[in-house]
This record gives structure tokens, C-alpha cells and sequence, in this order.
């Protein structure tokens, strides 16, 4: 993340205008309204929707609306609810919920938060500050992935409904 006074990392709109919309949602969840600000900025300059949540209570109560988020960046260490008491809860949901991959953030130096946080259900963990490239790389990959795991699923229930 970059703090301001510094220069920005942040990737130039595709072709100098707005970026191209990608009709996917990213939810960040960081009780450090700087660090939502960044993140945000970071992921709508290149086209993802996103909205943001205070801390992992109110990522639970926002994924159960339409439309869902396709994936959430998540802050560890929150009060109120951690990300890893939300992930946790959010693996638990139904299966439509329970398979929005996560990206776990944390500026702490404690290892056990990162293997606490995967062991919960995150897909991925990022140190903060974040890497601008690595966390694009990172979201644009799981949500790659979670597409694919997507139409694999109703390809395969389509095929077995037909099969009959």
C-alpha cells in the first residue's frame, strides 16, 4: 500500500480513459478506513466493483445479500469479529457463500496469523503493505479460479440432469 505523500503504484486506467468495467465485486474488509480507501482505490482503478465492510461481522452480514461479492480481502486482526472467526463463519454457510474465495491481509509479523488465518479458510494471504502487482495477480487469479470452479459445477449438473 502506499501512504499518501508517496507515489503511487496504482496501474493507469486501461486506454488513459475509465477503466473497462470486469462485472466482478471484491469486498475489502479492514477496520483501518486508510487501508479500505487504498485497497478500494487500488482494485477500482482497474475495473473491479467494490464495496467495503468495517470488520468480519459486517463482511457476514454482506455476503448474504444479492448481488454477492466474487471474492473478499479481509484484514486478520479486527474488533468485533476477526477475519478469522468471519472466514470460519463464512466456510460454514451454504455452499453458494461458503466457496467466495478470501485474501487474507495482515501487517503483523506473527507467522501464527497467516497459518491461522489459511487454516480458517483463506485462499491467500498477503503481507501488508501490499505489493500493488501481487495483489492484482492474486485477486485476478482466484477469481479466475472460482469462475472455473463455477461453470465446471453447472456443466456437471446439467450433464447429470440430461443423463436420465
Amino acid at each position: 500500500m502506499n501512504l499518501p505523500g508517496q507515489p503511487s503504484k496504482i496501474p493507469a486506467p486501461i486506454g488513459g480513459g475509465l477503466p473497462q468495467a470486469n462485472a466482478f465485486r471484491v469486498l475489502i474488509v479492514d477496520d483501518q478506513p486508510q487501508n479500505r480507501l487504498i485497497l478500494s482505490q487500488i482494485l477500482a482503478r482497474v475495473g473491479y466493483e467494490v464495496e467495503t465492510a468495517n470488520n468480519g461481522a459486517e463482511a457476514l452480514n454482506r455476503v448474504v445479500c444479492q448481488p454477492r461479492p466474487d471474492l473478499i480481502v479481509s484484514d486478520v486482526e479486527m474488533p468485533v469479529m476477526d477475519g478469522i472467526e468471519s472466514v470460519k463463519s463464512l466456510r460454514k454457510m451454504p455452499e453458494s457463500i461458503a466457496r467466495i474465495p478470501v485474501v487474507a491481509a495482515s501487517g503483523s509479523l506473527d507467522p501464527m496469523l497467516k497459518r491461522d488465518m489459511l487454516l480458517a479458510g483463506a485462499d491467500a494471504f498477503l503481507a501488508k503493505p501490499v505489493h500493488v502487482p501481487e495483489l492484482l495477480e492474486t485477486v485476478g487469479r482466484l477469481i479466475r479460479e472460482s469462475v472455473g470452479r463455477s461453470s465446471e459445477a453447472r456443466i456437471k449438473s446439467v450433464n447429470q440432469a440430461s443423463c436420465c
